[in-house]
């Protein structure tokens, strides 16, 4: 068999007819069909599209089908064994005179044999004609449309101009040439930007074609959804909604066809390459009940969805280039990751058709106001983000013609990291909490928050079930990020980072596909799990309320949040600002210091007590403390043998002292000055596996190793405050306390244990009040008066007259006076022998009124023989003079 196709550009208007993309031709071939081994097939055409059907006869094994794809002639012949690509018989193609194509048809079968239909310029469904590249009709003009072979010759543009009774004319058909509206390109400007297309009819057959060009790596492209069919419930699962969907996505620069026909989903790779280059794509997807084809340009791709059903029932309507705002009414299948991630698509897109209608998508933005679609698509040339566009140190990816700022690690948010993100302060009974209108189920998920705490301990973010143990949360658990996934079968969790609690900002970030799992923190490499679907109602932060399915409740937070991402959302500030009502919130707005449960211990003598403190292995305290007194005991927990735990105050100096049996140990607080200054102070004391002791002070840190024995065993109570008095002298050496601790203590933390210092109380023991009023009264520049030096007091103030001359409360009456006449006089002290003082410095005060030039007020006389002395006198005058 030899075959000659020959294709011109359009010159002449005689026989020539015009395609819109519904019209087509009909010859009938049933009364006489074509038996040829070797045909030629001419016509002239001119065309604006891209794609589409220019003629077509034959069924499933024996066909000839010529379309226009990507812009070129394209033949595909089948002549009983396979679409043509093999061995002897000669196909030749020739455009506009020129040889574009020489191919062979199978040796087995060289015969064409049609008894079905010519078509030309289209048909019924051209994506279901055997071995069509693409699905939709012709849109252009088509001229002197001839078929020839050995015994026939049908002037198929004549014969539909003339009427000819075997030939039918499907649509209006203009017999001359007309200009057809082009479908010009629109380009989706940002992820929010979308156009709605009506629903789309495809119950048991459908095709949907279009180009695209993007370098953006995420999509969503096209997505639709049918009412739920059905709910089924699994155990411990709540009630799901069944739904058929269709949808197109880019994800990490690939391609994914995801489809449902109530029988299961199935989600396709169209092409193993990344297709956000930069150029242009065509895809074309087709569907016969359950199996169908898809093409990236020449790439084939088949698929076949599971079950029974081939009936695809889509009642919504079809959305391109992303979804609207408000999706309350919408039903997102958890494998359509694009659609929960927030993921619009970004980039142009052009020559839509579905089910070989061609759709105007310009018109339609138009007439829908499409925000953020233009009609037009071209790529600028200089690249974004070399102005360095995004603020506050914030990461700079390049977009379709756009710059896209990474602003999760800076504390910022908006389009370039301009807004300051609102903080949050949690004292740990405080949370924020995202209460979703339905459950939520996703396969995918974005989170990353900022995070600022001195606790070792807290929760951070959890999303939480009313119905089922699926949980995603992230907590501080012994100063690290700590990960915990249960997607119904168990929880799991990955670690991240370490010594955390060091009240500066970190930022997490939690990345899952499917059964990957990415945990980051700061700067740090990525960790990976593995995992798979998850159930949530609500988001929650700083405590969680939802515990029905929580063996054991983490802590509560206490520090600061900001931040707050989830799939897109800043859900702290969209709370904060008022934009979302489904959020509950008591977490302090702003940056404020934290001060948890403050309690008064009014007097040295007061005490209270809690079980034991559990630090075999290792130890997290954190707690705040504000006093104005020098000495006291503020923690002690004696344990077995020589063990003990102790914490208390000396000369104004934190003393942290502890046995682990090789023999007691003293770190000292790192502190330039005494610390019983009316201010609060944050205080960690940890102790690792590996018997690192550290003690952060405010904001300085000091650390020692200890060799030897691990394990700190601690029995009996752990007092707070002060102990009974009986046990002061029992108290190891080290331990200098011998009153109770006076002033406030809040955030009391231990090893993640917030408790409740009153109500957990075993013993409560003297004035021990909530809340931290601190000195009713304070020092003053006046309290005290002739130079007196005011001493604060946690019930006031005293004052120190000792170097005043003066006494009294508050150094306003004078001391004790001597008058010593004009014949003089002499008062002497003399120091017992065994007390007599060997000093470096001295202080002394005198009060004196005299009309002398020259008098002896002071002297102090060492024992005989060592000749030192320390003299205070008036010379000639005015000069006083020490010697």
């Amino acid at each position: 068999m030899t075959t000659v196709i020959k294709c011109h550009s359009l010159k002449m208007e005689e026989y020539v007819a015009t395609f819109k993309g519904l019209e087509y031709f009909c010859y009938d071939l049933s009364l006489s069909p074509i038996q040829s081994s070797s045909d030629e097939i001419t016509l002239s055409f001119k065309t604006l599209q891209r794609n589409g059907l220019m003629l077509h006869t034959g069924k499933s094994a024996d066909y000839v089908n010529l379309a226009l794809k990507n812009g070129a002639v394209s033949l595909v012949i089948n002549l009983g064994s396979g679409a043509f690509e093999a061995l002897v018989e000669q196909v030749t193609i020739s455009v506009d005179g020129i040889l574009t194509t020489t191919g062979y048809t199978q040796e087995d079968y060289t015969m064409l044999g049609s008894d079905d239909f010519f078509y030309v310029g289209g048909s019924p469904s051209t994506a279901d004609l055997p071995g069509s590249p693409v699905s939709n009709n012709f849109m252009g003009c088509l001229r002197e449309v001839v078929y020839k072979n050995n015994d026939v010759r049908m002037e198929l543009s004549r014969l539909a101009f003339e009427g000819d009774p075997k030939m039918k004319i499907h649509g209006v058909v203009a017999f001359k040439c007309e200009n057809v509206a082009t479908l010009d390109p629109i380009t989706f400007e940002t992820p929010e930007s979308f156009i709605i297309l009506p629903k789309w009819n495809t119950k048991k057959t459908g095709s949907i074609s279009f180009d695209f060009r993007t370098t953006e790596p995420n999509g969503l492209l096209l997505f639709s959804h049918g009412k739920p069919k059905q709910q089924t419930k699994k155990a411990k699962s709540p009630l799901t909604l069944k739904v058929d969907f269709f949808a197109i996505e880019m994800l990490d620069g690939l391609l994914y066809l995801l489809l449902d026909m109530g029988s299961g989903t199935i989600k396709t790779l169209l092409v193993n390459k990344k297709v956000n280059d930069g150029e242009w794509y065509h895809v074309d997807f087709q569907r016969d009940g359950r199996s169908g084809t898809t093409y990236i340009n020449t790439i084939r791709t088949p698929y076949k969805a599971p079950g029974n059903s081939e009936i695809l029932d889509l009642d919504d309507n079809l959305y391109l280039g992303g979804l609207p705002e408000n999706k309350a009414d919408m039903v997102f299948p958890t494998e359509v990751w694009t659609a929960l991630l927030n993921y619009g698509y970004v980039g142009c897109i052009r020559d839509l058709f579905i089910s070989g209608q061609s759709k105007d998508i310009r018109r339609i933005a138009e007439v829908q106001k499409a925000a953020g679609v233009k009609p037009s698509c071209s790529k600028e040339a200089p690249k974004q983000c070399l102005s360095n566009p995004c603020q506050n140190n914030g990461i700079c990816r390049e977009g379709w013609n756009r710059y896209v700022c990474d602003c999760s690690g800076t504390g910022n948010l908006g389009n370039s990291c301009e807004k300051d993100a609102t903080i949050l302060s949690y004292d740990g009974s405080k949370y924020l909490k995202v209460q979703l209108s339905v459950a939520m189920h996703t396969e995918a998920e974005d989170v990353s928050l900022r995070f600022r705490s001195q606790r070792a301990y807290g929760v951070l973010m959890a999303t939480t079930s009313r119905d089922s143990a699926d949980t995603l949360r992230l907590e501080l658990d012994t100063s690290r990020v700590r990960l915990t996934v249960n997607l119904g079968k168990g929880p799991e969790t990955i670690f991240a980072g370490q010594n955390l609690n060091d009240n500066e900002w970190h930022t997490v970030r939690v990345s899952r596909r499917g059964k990957s799992l990415k945990l980051s923190l700061d700067d740090l490499p990525t960790i990976s799990g593995d995992h798979t679907h998850l159930e949530f109602h609500n988001i929650e932060t700083g405590i969680i309320t939802e515990k029905h399915y929580l063996p054991i409740t983490p802590s509560n937070f206490i520090g600061h949040l900001q931040s707050l991402t989830f799939n897109g959302k800043p859900y702290i500030d969209l709370c904060i600002n008022g934009d979302i009502d489904y959020c509950e919130v008591n977490a302090i707005i702003g940056f404020k210091n934290i001060i948890a449960d403050p309690v008064t211990f009014k007097s040295c003598t007061s005490y209270l007590s809690l079980s034991t403190l559990q630090a075999y292995y290792s130890m997290h305290l954190f707690f705040q403390f504000k006093t104005t007194s020098s000495d006291g005991l503020i923690l002690f927990n004696s344990g077995d043998g020589n063990d003990f735990i102790a914490v208390e105050l000396v000369k104004g100096y934190l003393h942290y002292i502890s046995d682990l049996g090789n023999g007691a140990y003293l770190i000292k607080g790192n502190s330039n000055k005494p610390l019983n200054d009316n201010q609060w102070h944050n205080v960690i004391i940890s102790r690792d596996t590996h018997n690192l002791q550290t003690v952060k002070l405010d904001t300085k840190i000091t650390s020692q190793s200890i060799v030897g024995a691990k394990h700190l065993d601690l029995k009996g109570d752990l007092y707070i405050g002060g102990v009974p008095e009986e046990i002061y002298k029992e108290l190891p050496k080290l331990v200098h306390a011998k009153e109770g601790f006076q002033g406030c203590l809040a955030s009391v933390d231990l090893n993640g244990r917030l408790p409740d210092l009153m109500s957990e109380a075993l013993v409560c023991v003297g004035q021990i009040e909530r809340g931290c009023e601190g000195p009713s009264t304070t020092c003053q520049k006046d309290s005290c008066a002739n130079q007196g030096v005011c001493i604060q007091q946690w019930e006031g103030f005293t004052c120190d007259c000792s170097m005043t001359t003066h006494g009294g409360h508050l150094c306003n009456d004078a001391g004790t006076t001597f008058i010593f006449a004009r014949d003089g006089g002499l008062i002497t002290y003399t120091w017992p022998p065994n007390d007599r003082p060997s000093t470096r410095a001295d202080r002394l005060a005198v009060g004196f009124s005299t009309h002398l030039k020259e008098a002896l007020l002071v002297r102090v006389n060492s024992s005989s023989g060592l000749g030192d002395y320390l003299k205070l006198h008036i010379v000639s005058g005015p000069f006083l003079y020490l010697t």
